[in-house]
């Protein structure tokens, strides 16, 4: 079996929100925690929830019971499972089989322990050229144990020039707020987003506990910030989600512009921000 890295491209600071990693939470208070778990042998996998994208593995691996709230609405959820095409790296690899390229994804309702999870939906893709990238989509019911997300039936985010321009003066704000390692500034700015998760995840440490990651981020970044302007240089693309309620801008490849690169390593870490409209302002969420 072929022990490729897993690249996870999560939103700020939220590396590691599984079930098995999180704070302790009962669940008696905690009455609706939703799962997924993904594979992908021999390929990379995306999974977005409600066309939002919430991981993205580029390279093949698994991950077990991430925990998915942040993103999800009462009533019918949708999925998307997304094979991404197999990269030089991967089809050179002496023990690449075609045959065997496959993402999995399995959907779950988290229960107490020893009582087994209720699994709500799942998918599988597989392909048969190295070059598809083969998807598939499906639903699966939610009942949250606490009030809509605000993005959920947020004002309708405009596509106009003026509008945009608000969008990133927000990203040069947050690309500002890095490059001078302004904690109490990272903490005002994401102070929405991370209220939202503590409500969603059950945990009233999160904030606390994002507020320690981000030291520890200042005090060893991981690598230096890439200029927004070098990379508007080559175009930005603005990705609208959930009919327009939510915003991100990436790069002309694809990736957020916010991104620090190591070049001791040759890797690079990027950070996705999403924006919804609160009537007044653009405010972090996701």
């Amino acid at each position: 079996m072929i022990n490729y890295k897993v690249a996870l491209i999560l939103g700020l600071w939220m590396f590691s929100i599984t079930a098995n990693s999180a704070n302790p939470f009962s669940m008696k208070d905690a009455k609706t925690i939703y799962t997924i778990s993904m594979t992908g042998r021999n390929a990379g996998c995306q999974l977005l929830i409600n066309n939002i994208p919430v991981l993205k593995n580029e390279y093949a691996g698994s991950i077990s019971k991430f925990l998915i709230n942040p993103w999800l609405i009462n009533g019918q959820n949708t999925f998307k499972l997304r094979m991404l095409p197999a990269d030089s790296a991967t089809k050179n690899h002496p023990e690449f089989v075609l045959t065997e390229m496959f993402c999995k994804v399995t959907i779950s309702l988290l229960k107490e322990a020893g009582t087994g999870d209720s699994i709500l939906a799942g998918a599988e893709v597989n392909a048969t050229e190295a070059d598809q990238a083969p998807s598939k989509t499906g639903e699966f019911p939610v009942t949250l144990g606490y009030s809509q997300p605000p993005w959920a039936q947020s004002e309708k985010i405009g596509r106009d020039s003026i509008t945009q321009r608000k969008i990133l003066d927000k990203y040069r704000e947050f690309y500002r707020l890095l490059e001078t390692k302004d904690l109490a500034g990272i903490m005002q700015f994401s102070a929405a987003k991370f209220q939202e998760y503590s409500k969603s995840m059950y945990d009233p440490d999160f904030v606390s506990d994002k507020k320690a990651s981000i030291t520890e981020t200042f005090a060893s970044p991981p690598g230096t910030l890439i200029s927004i302007d070098e990379q508007k240089k080559f175009g930005l693309q603005y990705e609208y989600y959930n009919g327009d309620r939510l915003v991100s801008i990436n790069n002309d490849e694809d990736r957020s512009i916010i991104q620090y690169y190591d070049s001791d390593e040759g890797v690079t870490t990027q950070y996705r921000l999403y924006f919804y409209f609160d009537g007044k302002n653009f405010v972090l969420i996701l």
